[in-house]
């Protein structure tokens, strides 16, 4: 009988491992273990035609120190298996440096926006539409993305060397996406971040070794990008003054004047030796021009009984005001819900994580270790850029900290493709989207710089859906159309209506790489909103494929049960069909008996009695749980069982982090420990420091 009982225990455990949901990825596709299918407001906010298929984890990069990228990534399931949007990846990035791209996915381009409950809501103008859209958290150490204490990267060629190894790592969990067109966009320091991961992608490119595939590099869009640091810094008091922000009766207009000189000499040594090889000192350090700002936005904060929230001007948006001396530390104000949401241990099981760390929307340590001291501003790497890859340099018209007038005034002095800057700065094409003006254009020689109206720093958290139109500029589906003699517009629709066909009068150059394969590709693409009738066959029966797996299996799973449900209950008829002697022999002598008491067999009889009572499962449960022999049941008191106080909830909730760079929340000393999914590492409760002279200027950040 103990055999038997054995063997019936073994079988339920077995069936009963069964019987659990697989794992995904367990099986032989790597993708499946970083798939995303739970998120909080996922099921009662988004509308079943809008969810897109999300995946997210941390892949490891160099297991020798720990180093893991995090990375989320969208698609959507309703495009066609045809469409140019199905064979596009985009890659976004924030910048910092050390600012989690997080803030572009939840903030910004993704297809979620996270409400005052700490939910997902939709964000209509979702890049997700318009092709797969990977946020990456780097370099090592931002956001979600780890590293062992001390391994911090410190510059541009080491950052591109490990975004590299990451897209390699990401290329073998999804080798069917390595043909792919890939589009790198993102903002702020990312300016200086993607045109180095191009560098290096045209560099691998052009040595490929035995068994490696071409990457696809179609385009770069940059949004508000810190690209050349000291010119950009320059436009700092042109900027206020032609935007009425200050004026010469201002008491601190001399030392701004002397300030803005000061710089304009650094410029100008910068710009004689421009072309040398020669990395120079006075490029790397920019401290005196970008201490400008910090100055002007100390001059015109208004003490005169204003409320404190409305003192600063905003550096990122030059229309709205927020306390001294954040100065826009505080924006956008849906970050005090993205950060919870993001501390969330149910969000972070659901994100795949491995290391269970903190999220901050930007580390200081990462920041304060990526000085770049050996690398050129990437100013200096456009021009070879564009003789192979078309640019967007994309800015949001309200922005101080990287304003379009700086951005303009980098390329006017820049030599590509055979001339300097553009040559007519003043043809510009306006910017006609959905029937709307938006912004204006101009087009040169593979360079596209777009000046947009009522937009901030971040421009696709105030215009997303004009946001997600630069794609279809970078895929040249746009028209020209002529207004009268001399000026043309340049007309975008919304998402999934193609152009009609460009009418010119003396159209400005395109870029001429980004080829006409592209735009006849895009022909094909679908609407913003597809009906389930309209989707392909294709799409139908890739996206029903794992499901019909998973039933098949349920089914064998759910035969299997009954099996052992069935033999079970042949085991306890077995069982109970038995004699009960009153006699029983005692285990340990086979010549001596006991006798059974009649109050004994009372209870005996109690017991059946209430046996009776019970279910199959619970009668059968009791039958593994006596000992042969035994006529109580009753559980005996252990020290073993007590609550575990360790893994209770009584850790207070963590302080919400300030929009701000370089924070002294985050100790020289303190270690992220990588620990295993069911333990919980939010211990960090430090609140940040609002140190905003020295902090706001690197939320150049963002």
């Amino acid at each position: 009988m103990l055999i038997s009982s054995i063997y019936t225990i073994c079988l339920f455990i077995i069936t009963s491992v069964l019987a659990i949901p697989p794992k995904e990825g367990s099986d032989s596709d790597p993708a499946k273990q970083y798939l995303v299918t739970d998120l909080p407001g996922l099921h009662e906010n988004i509308d079943d035609d809008f969810k897109p298929i999300m995946y997210a984890g941390q892949v490891e990069l160099f297991p020798e120190n720990n180093t893991m990228y995090f990375f989320w990534k969208f698609t959507d399931p309703k495009k066609s298996t045809d469409s140019a949007y199905s064979k596009r990846s985009i890659f976004w990035l924030n910048g910092g440096p050390g600012c989690s791209s997080m803030d572009g996915a939840l903030l910004e381009t993704g297809p979620f926006r996270i409400n005052q409950d700490e939910k997902v809501v939709m964000n209509n103008g979702s890049w997700h539409k318009a092709g797969d859209v990977v946020y990456v958290d780097q370099p090592a150490g931002t956001g979600f993305s780890y590293t062992d204490q001390g391994k911090w990267l410190h510059d541009l060629p080491d950052m591109a060397f490990y975004f590299l190894k990451f897209m390699e790592k990401y290329y073998e969990i999804y080798p069917e996406e390595i043909d792919n067109d890939i589009y790198f966009a993102g903002e702020s320091y990312a300016g200086q971040y993607i045109p180095y991961i191009a560098d290096a992608i045209l560099k691998r490119n052009a040595k490929l070794e035995e068994g490696q595939k071409k990457y696809n590099l179609k385009s770069l869009l940059i949004g508000n990008g810190w690209v050349s640091p000291n010119e950009q810094s320059l436009s700092y008091l042109p900027f206020f003054i032609e935007n009425k922000l200050i004026d010469k009766e201002n008491p601190r207009w001399m030392e701004l004047l002397g300030d803005h000189e000061k710089c304009q000499r650094i410029v100008d040594g910068i710009d004689s030796k421009f072309d040398d090889k020669e990395l120079n000192p006075a490029e790397l350090d920019s401290n005196l021009c970008e201490g400008i700002l910090t100055k002007l936005l100390s001059a015109t904060v208004n003490g005169d009984g204003a409320d404190d929230d409305q003192r600063c001007i905003n550096m990122y948006d030059f229309t709205l005001r927020d306390s001294w001396p954040g100065c826009g530390i505080n924006w956008p104000f849906e970050l005090k819900y993205v950060t919870p949401f993001l501390r969330n241990d149910e969000v972070k099981h659901d994100l795949n994580l491995r290391v269970m760390k903190t999220w901050r929307e930007c580390s200081g340590r990462v920041g304060r270790n990526f000085n770049a001291q050996h690398s050129f501003p990437s100013v200096h790497l456009l021009p070879d850029l564009l003789k192979q890859v078309p640019i967007i340099l994309f800015s949001g018209m309200n922005d101080i900290i990287c304003n379009s007038k700086g951005t303009l005034q980098y390329v006017l002095k820049l030599n590509w493709n055979g001339r300097k800057g553009f040559e007519n700065p003043d043809a510009k094409l306006d910017w006609i989207h959905d029937d709307k003006k938006v912004g204006y254009v101009i087009q040169e020689r593979n360079l596209t710089f777009i000046d947009i109206y009522n937009s901030s720093h971040m421009v696709p958290y105030d215009l997303p859906e004009v946001s997600r139109a630069l794609l279809e500029i970078a895929t040249n589906n746009y028209d020209i159309r002529d207004v009268d003699e001399t000026n043309q517009n340049l007309v975008t629709y919304p998402l999934g209506v193609q152009k009609k066909g460009k009418i010119e009068v003396n159209p400005p150059s395109t870029p001429s790489s980004n080829d006409d394969s592209t735009t006849s590709e895009t022909s094909d693409s679908q609407p913003d909103t597809v009906s389930s009738a309209g989707t392909s066959a294709e799409a139908e029966t890739e996206t029903e494929a794992e499901p019909t797996v998973n039933k098949v299996a349920r089914l064998i799973q759910l035969a299997v049960i009954l099996i052992v449900i069935w033999g079970l209950y042949l085991l306890y008829a077995s069982w109970r069909a038995r004699p009960s002697p009153i006699m029983k022999k005692n285990g340990g002598n086979g010549r001596k008996k006991n006798v059974q008491w009649a109050d004994q067999l009372s209870r005996f009889e109690e017991e059946a009695d209430a046996s009776q009572l019970k279910g199959f499962f619970a009668k059968t449960m009791d039958r593994f749980r006596t000992t042969e022999g035994q006529g109580s049941y009753a559980r005996a008191q252990s020290d073993d069982y007590i609550d575990d106080i360790e893994l209770g909830e009584g850790i207070g909730e963590t302080q919400l982090d300030d929009f701000i760079i370089g924070s002294d929340d985050e100790r020289e000393g303190e270690l992220e420990q990588p620990t295993h999914k069911s333990g919980n590492m939010d211990t960090d409760t430090n609140k940040n420091m609002k140190n905003s002279s020295n902090e706001s200027k690197n939320k150049n950040t963002v």
